[in-house]
């Protein structure tokens, strides 16, 4: 029964990561793919140095592939990613659904949210992207990396063990519980922000201050979408599948009944 619930979660989860990573996938080409190829034009006009004798803009090397195709394997590259991501969530839904409460539009929602909270905005606000050739000292590529890594797996385990809080303090009204879930989150994640180390050497110094936060509020929004994409239509289609539920065990109850 379990194995089922979750091959049905997980089927709900492939085709709303299907249709958010679509919906992401657009996002990212209106307003992401501009703003990258302006950084890419800042990089190519002052980021490159020229061997002696050779004409400014000349190359040594021709791409492998164009900007159209670039952007074509990044818009596909979104739809994969919002795919697997959609399967992930299918899976935490189905272990962790049953425990949200509410109805699924609701469940789905608040555990988008959560995901997105734990896994995007917290680690955005700590170690922000930037666009290509800003603040890429390859020195610190590994330390950043996994610095990265860590903070979204601390950031969505204090998310997990203020769910798990709030599910002990059950006892206590729901404002109170809600409270003091919410103190003990907001305080582990400001803690993670304090702590985690930071690297100033890459930070985003000398390229346009309007051009790096498009960069990164484009970079946000293209997520936001993804996880708003993954809640609404898992959600849509819990929901209906609740309501036909419904249904089905109304007429059984309705054809058992004696007349």
């Amino acid at each position: 029964m379990f194995r089922a619930a979750i091959k049905t979660h997980l089927r709900r989860g492939l085709l709303a990561g299907l249709v958010a990573g679509l919906l992401a996938g657009l996002f990212g080409f209106a307003f992401g793919e501009p703003v990258l190829d302006r950084a890419i034009a800042l990089e190519e006009s002052g980021g490159h140095s020229h061997a002696e004798g050779q004409p400014e803009g000349s190359h040594d090397e021709t791409e492998t592939f164009g900007r159209g195709e670039q952007k074509g394997g990044l818009f596909l590259a979104a739809v994969l990613y919002g795919t697997a991501i959609g399967a992930l969530f299918g899976i935490a839904s189905g272990i962790f659904g049953g425990r949200l409460g509410g109805d699924g539009w609701g469940r789905s929602l608040r555990l988008a949210l959560a995901v997105f909270s734990g896994a995007v905005l917290v680690p955005f606000l700590k170690y922000p992207p930037n666009p290509p050739g800003v603040g890429a000292d390859p020195e610190t590529l590994t330390a950043r990396t996994l610095s990265y890594l860590a903070m979204v797996a601390l950031s969505l385990l204090a998310v997990f063990f203020a769910w798990r809080l709030a599910r002990e303090l059950g006892d206590l009204r729901r404002p109170a519980r809600h409270l003091a879930a919410g103190a003990f989150l907001a305080a582990s994640w400001g803690l993670l922000l304090a702590l985690m180390p930071g690297f100033p050497g890459t930070a985003a110094a000398g390229a346009p201050a309007d051009l790096v936060w498009a960069f990164r509020l484009s970079s946000l929004g293209t997520q936001a979408v993804l996880w708003l994409g993954i809640g609404c239509v898992f959600g849509l289609l819990s929901e209906r599948a609740e309501a036909r539920g419904a249904g089905e065990g109304a007429r059984v109850a309705a054809q058992g009944s004696p007349r």
